[in-house]
């Protein structure tokens, strides 16, 4: 599942951080399309940097080297899941808190969580279509983003994603 090159980069902070490899991949994804050198310039003037598309806010806040945030991709990686570490202890291991790795408002969050999700089922799912079952990503819903995911779900019309069961599973 791991074949890019930065693998180890997204075990290690994995392990460091008790976070599932397959969210952090997945947010990698997500936000860089696990592009190391990736940087992009928001409107307010910030800049995401990296595999994990750090903001330049969090660099004085957290003592960050910019240069090593584009340069390295494992110090890029741990530097995202540690952020991801402060949502988890902000929110629980939720929904939430993934939307909280990149957005502070409640409606972002949302979004945000949904495309992780969706990025979480793509990768759940082999090359000829049937799913995989080591993803297994450990995720409590909160209440409102259970009725968000819910409602997208019936809308789309489609079977519980494998996502949505381990997820059902561990709520019971």
């Amino acid at each position: 599942m791991f074949a890019d090159a930065h693998a180890f980069c997204f075990e290690e902070a994995a392990r460091t951080y008790g976070i599932n490899q397959a969210l952090i991949e997945s947010i990698a994804r997500t936000e860089s399309n696990l592009n190391p050198k990736a940087v992009n310039k928001n409107l307010n003037g910030s800049m995401d940097m990296g595999l994990m598309q750090i903001n330049s806010f969090w660099i004085k806040p957290l003592g960050l080297n910019a240069g090593e945030l584009i340069s390295n991709p494992c110090y890029n990686t741990m530097t995202g899941a540690k952020i991801l570490k402060q949502c988890i202890d902000r929110y629980g291991y939720t929904w939430e808190a993934v939307g909280c790795y990149n957005a502070t408002s409640k409606h972002k969050r949302a979004n945000y969580s949904w495309k992780i999700f969706n990025a979480l089922n793509k990768a759940d799912r082999s090359a000829d279509g049937e799913r995989k079952l080591e993803v297994g990503v450990k995720i409590q819903e909160t209440q409102n983003l259970k009725l968000f995911f819910s409602v997208r779900d019936e809308m789309s019309g489609h079977e519980p994603s494998a996502v949505s069961r381990v997820l059902k599973m561990e709520s019971q």
